[in-house]
């Protein structure tokens, strides 16, 4: 039998290991508490709250480190150059900040698992993916997830490439939903971009009410997802001054 060579990140990042160590911390609490309260200095809470710390971890494991570390080794060497000079940003590269992203764009976006034409006539399938789609295409949902999280590194990062100025993680989490939405090339050329890296924070955030046709025309649901994204832009930037 020969170990992966990247056991020791498949240990120490994998979602089932924390909570095999939560469970671990559990029952000892219970049997020192039950069995043997005076062989230990350690009250049963602090079994508890380590048992709870480690559940908790657990969570941004499954989203993050379980989308599978080959993958994004793949995404880190995208020729497009989006990943190949930097690290992950602010929305990927936290748990809880990923799905926290993940909620909010896949919300918008919506789950559908079979390939489908949007309303320009594009093959999409999943949240809203349309690179290398076909008719007949179908996703398990725990796979459209992972596609998702891949793609938020990916679209974060590409964003990164001409988004100079420093944001708060809420308006950076509502522009990387714009990115995902209406693309890169059209997000760096923007005049939102400009203002951010002006430093016209709020005027940049005003600017995504803009972004609400597709095909030419004004659509209903854009409209109400550039508006959400307006909100948590300005919300995020409330919450820093």
């Amino acid at each position: 039998m020969t170990l992966v060579s990247n056991w020791k990140a498949v240990i120490t990042r994998a979602a089932s290991v924390w909570f095999v160590l939560a469970g671990l911390l559990a029952l000892l609490g219970f049997f020192f508490a039950t069995f043997s309260p005076d062989m230990v200095g350690w009250s049963p809470v602090y079994f508890a709250a380590a048992s709870a710390l480690f559940q908790t971890l657990a969570i941004p494991a499954r989203i993050v480190f379980q989308i599978g570390l080959a993958d994004l080794s793949q995404f880190r060497r995208d020729q497009r150059g989006a990943l190949k000079s930097r690290s992950l940003g602010i929305v990927a590269g936290s748990g809880i900040a990923l799905s926290t992203a993940l909620a909010f764009i896949g919300g918008w976006e919506g789950l559908r698992q079979e390939a489908y034409r949007d309303v320009v006539g594009v093959w999409t399938v999943c949240y809203g993916k349309t690179k290398q789609v076909a008719p007949g295409d179908r996703y398990s949902k725990a796979e459209c997830d992972q596609i998702l999280a891949a793609e938020i590194a990916v679209y974060e990062t590409a964003l990164d490439q001409c988004l100079m100025a420093t944001v708060p993680l809420g308006m950076k989490i509502a522009l990387v939903s714009w990115t995902y939405n209406v693309g890169v090339k059209a997000a760096c050329a923007s005049t939102l971009v400009r203002r951010a890296n002006a430093g016209d924070l709020v005027g940049a955030c005003n600017e995504l009410k803009r972004w609400n046709r597709a095909g030419g025309r004004v659509w209903r649901g854009l409209t109400q997802r550039r508006y959400s994204e307006m909100q948590m832009c300005h919300a995020a930037l409330k919450e820093t001054t």
